[in-house]
C-alpha cells in the first residue's frame, strides 16, 4: 500500500550522499473524485491543490481534475477534459508554497531532485496540444512565462515529442541521445522523469529510466546570484494541459503518480560519472594554448555552445557554434592561467580544463 508522505522525513545517509525527502506524494490518502472545490485557483482542494481551467468558452467545473484509480499503482492525479472542441483550453493543476519545504533542509543539501511518474494518455492524430509539468520558482506569476520556471518537460499528444527547458539552460535538451531529431516517448504508457538542480555547480542532471540516458546541461549560467537556491527556490509544481487551435473533438486524458522531491549534499556518483564520460570523448589541443584551442570527436557529437569559466566558476564568455563536430576556439584575450570550458552538445554539456600561456 502506498503512503503519502507530506513533512519532512529523517536525515539518512546512502552512498556517501547525505538525502532529506521533503516531499513524497501518491495521493494514497485522497478520495477518489474531483481534487478541486474551486475551478477558479484560489480555494485549495484535496492535499491543498490548486485547479483551474482556462478559455473564453470553456464550461467551468470541477470535473478535469480528478483522483482516479489506476491499476498496479493506486490513486493518481488524472487531468482529463473530457471530448472537447474548444481552442486554447487549459487545464491546470497546481501545488504551490513548495518553498517552505525547501527552507526545512540541512544547510549544505543544495541539490534538488524531483521525480515523477507521468502517464502519456491517448495519441490524438489532429491535435496540437500538449502537457507541461513545471517546477516554478514565482508561485503567484503565469507559470508558462520561461522566466518563472525552472524546469519544464513538454509532451506532444499528437507526435509523441518529449523536450526539457529550463531556466538559463542553453536550449532544449535531448534527453534521448538515439532520437534524431526529437525525443519521443509511448503513448499509453508510465514513465519517470528525474532532475538534479545542482545550485552549487550551476548544472541540471536530466534522467530519463525510459531512454536509459543522463543529459547534462548549464542551469541559471547567465545568473550572478551569490546565493543561487535561496534566489530561484522552487515554490511551485504545475501541471498544464493546453490545446492550441483545434478545429476537432478529443479526449484529453493525462496522469501523474509519485511525486517526490529531495534535498542532497551532492549529486550522485552515478550521475557525474556520465559528465566525465562525456568529456572524455573530446580532443583538445594544443593544451596549454596560446591562441587558438582545437576542440574534436570522432562520434558525431555537434558543439552548439561553448562557455569558458574561470577556476572559482565566474562565467567569463560564450561562443556559439552551428552544431558543429569540430571548432577553433579564440582564447587569445584570456589572461595566463586554467580555464573550464563547458561544452554544450547534442548528448549533453561536457567540462574540459584549458591551460592559457
Amino acid at each position: 500500500m502506498k503512503k503519502c508522505l507530506i513533512i519532512l522525513t529523517t536525515l539518512f545517509c546512502f552512498n556517501s550522499v547525505h538525502s532529506q525527502v521533503l516531499y513524497n506524494e501518491t495521493f494514497s490518502g485522497y478520495t477518489l473524485g474531483n481534487l478541486g472545490t474551486d475551478y477558479t485557483g484560489v480555494v485549495p482542494g484535496q492535499g491543498g491543490w490548486l485547479t483551474y481551467i482556462t478559455g473564453a468558452n470553456t464550461p467551468v467545473s470541477n470535473n478535469y481534475s480528478k483522483i482516479t484509480n489506476e491499476a498496479n499503482k493506486g490513486n493518481v492525479l488524472t487531468l482529463n477534459g473530457g471530448t472537447v472542441v474548444q481552442t486554447e483550453v487549459g487545464l491546470i493543476a497546481k501545488k504551490i508554497d513548495i518553498n517552505t519545504l525547501i527552507n526545512q533542509r540541512t544547510p549544505g543539501n543544495n541539490v534538488i531532485k524531483f521525480e515523477i511518474d507521468y502517464y502519456t494518455g491517448a495519441q490524438q492524430p489532429t491535435a496540437t496540444y500538449g502537457n507541461r509539468i513545471i517546477l516554478g520558482d514565482n508561485a503567484t506569476g503565469n507559470i508558462l512565462v520561461a522566466a518563472n520556471q525552472l524546469i519544464d518537460y513538454s509532451f506532444h499528444a499528437r507526435y509523441g515529442y518529449l523536450r526539457a527547458l529550463g531556466k538559463d539552460l542553453t536550449k532544449n535538451i535531448k534527453l534521448d541521445k538515439n532520437a534524431s531529431p526529437n525525443s519521443v516517448l509511448p503513448f499509453n504508457t508510465w514513465v519517470t522523469f528525474i532532475v538534479y538542480l545542482d545550485y552549487n555547480n550551476k548544472k541540471a542532471y536530466f534522467e530519463t529510466p525510459y531512454f536509459n540516458t543522463i543529459a547534462v546541461a548549464d542551469f541559471l549560467k547567465n545568473s550572478t546570484s551569490t546565493n543561487l537556491i535561496e534566489d530561484f527556490k522552487p515554490t511551485v509544481l504545475a501541471f498544464w494541459y493546453i490545446t492550441k487551435n483545434e478545429t476537432t473533438t478529443f479526449d484529453m486524458v493525462n496522469k501523474y503518480d509519485s511525486i517526490k522531491i529531495t534535498a542532497l549534499k551532492n549529486v550522485p556518483a552515478y550521475i557525474l560519472n556520465t559528465e566525465n564520460f562525456l568529456a572524455t570523448k573530446f580532443n583538445m589541443y594544443p593544451n596549454p594554448a596560446t591562441n587558438v584551442v582545437n576542440i574534436t570527436n570522432n562520434e558525431n557529437m555537434h558543439v552548439q555552445q561553448v562557455t569558458i569559466y574561470d577556476i572559482a566558476g565566474k562565467q567569463l564568455t560564450t561562443q556559439t557554434f552551428n552544431n558543429e563536430t569540430q571548432i577553433q576556439l579564440n582564447v587569445e584575450s584570456l589572461a595566463g592561467g586554467t580555464y573550464m570550458l563547458h561544452l554544450q552538445t547534442n548528448e549533453g554539456t561536457a567540462v574540459k580544463k584549458l591551460v592559457k600561456k
